[in-house]
């Protein structure tokens, strides 16, 4: 038995950095966002925290501009479960979880 995963391409911090951090256009921003959400509604519905949500974790399907595949489960953790007691890449912190 093997488990095959997809090839996936940059990751958006990448992407926006090899175009001199443009803003993506509405029109691929759009399906971007919506599958994020997607995304946090399923880990939601599952009591499932991701932890270390960030651009970097976020990873473009090649030859597309807007299909998206969110990686990096390694710091996930149930809802009420305490694994770690890091929480977070330090650069993408917000203020209330840094006290």
């Amino acid at each position: 038995h093997c488990i095959v995963f997809p090839l996936l391409g940059l990751n958006l911090y990448d992407h926006m950095k090899s175009h001199n951090y443009t803003p993506f256009p509405m029109r691929d921003l759009r399906p971007i966002a919506y599958q994020m959400m997607e995304c946090l509604a399923f880990l939601r519905r599952h009591r499932i925290l991701h932890c270390d949500l960030k651009p970097e974790n976020i990873l473009l399907y090649p030859g597309t501009r807007n299909k998206v595949s969110v990686i990096d489960f390694g710091s996930a953790c149930m809802e009420n479960e305490r694994v770690y007691t890091y929480i977070q890449s330090r650069f993408y912190r917000s203020p209330e979880v840094m006290l």
